[in-house]
């Protein structure tokens, strides 16, 4: 009884600190975690997301809103900042980016390949 006491303290601490759904891992080259924090299909498989990179010791976190076209493999960033501290979701509107964007191709082991995959995996 004790240890699933302790699970579930565990697994509210680490839900609470990190709401969202993890698709890249830290690894030997970068120590950040991503999170999928809202996504909304729009139509003709383009998704609009909004993701979330904690960095190293949680000193900081990213925030990204992009569209994902799953039909060609490209995403388009729409707005983004960041902020002190491991964060959920953002506590100020996001600086709009997308005037300075455009479509853009993927990387084969960037953060962006893994995220238009583990989105385009699920619609």
């Amino acid at each position: 009884m004790k240890r699933f006491i302790l699970f579930v303290i565990l697994g509210v601490i680490f839900g609470q600190a990190y709401a969202g759904e993890l698709y890249r891992a830290p690894s030997a080259g970068d120590s950040g975690k991503y999170f999928v924090l809202e996504n909304e299909n729009l139509g003709g498989r383009i998704i609009k997301v909004l993701t979330s990179r904690v960095g190293k010791n949680n000193e900081y976190t990213d925030f990204t809103q992009l569209k994902i076209n799953c039909n060609t493999n490209q995403y388009f960033t729409l707005a983004g900042s960041s902020e002190d501290g491991a964060k959920d979701n953002p506590s100020k509107p996001l600086k709009d980016w997308s005037t300075n964007s455009k479509w853009t191709g993927l990387i084969v082991g960037s953060s962006k390949y893994d995220l238009v995959n583990y989105i385009c995996r699920k619609f």
